[in-house]
C-alpha cells in the first residue's frame, strides 16, 4: 500500500492543512465536501499544494509530523506556495 502524506491550502483563509492518508481522492472529496464537519470545513475550498509518497505507513507518519512542525510550515509557505499563481 502507497501512503500519501499531503499539504492543502486554503487561499481564501491563508490556512494550511497537512495529513496522511492511502487514498488522497477520498480525502480531497472529504476535505472539500458538504457534509464536511471538521475542522477542514470553515475554510474551503482547499487546493492540493505538495504531496509525498511512503511505502512505510511509520515514515509517513513521520514526515506528516516534521511537515507539521514550525520548519515544516516554513519550508511549504516559503518554498512550495511561491510555486503558485493563486488568484
Amino acid at each position: 500500500m502507497v501512503y500519501k502524506v499531503y499539504v492543502l491550502y486554503s487561499v481564501g483563509h491563508d490556512k494550511l492543512f497537512t495529513g496522511m492518508t492511502s487514498s488522497l481522492s477520498d480525502q480531497m472529496i472529504s476535505h472539500n465536501g458538504e457534509s464536511s464537519d471538521d475542522w477542514t470545513a470553515d475554510y474551503q475550498p482547499w487546493m492540493l499544494v505538495h504531496m509525498e509518497l511512503f511505502d512505510d505507513k511509520a515514515l509517513a507518519l513521520i514526515r506528516q509530523k516534521n511537515l507539521e512542525s514550525t520548519s515544516g510550515i516554513t519550508y511549504i509557505r516559503e518554498q512550495v506556495l511561491p510555486l503558485f499563481e493563486f488568484k
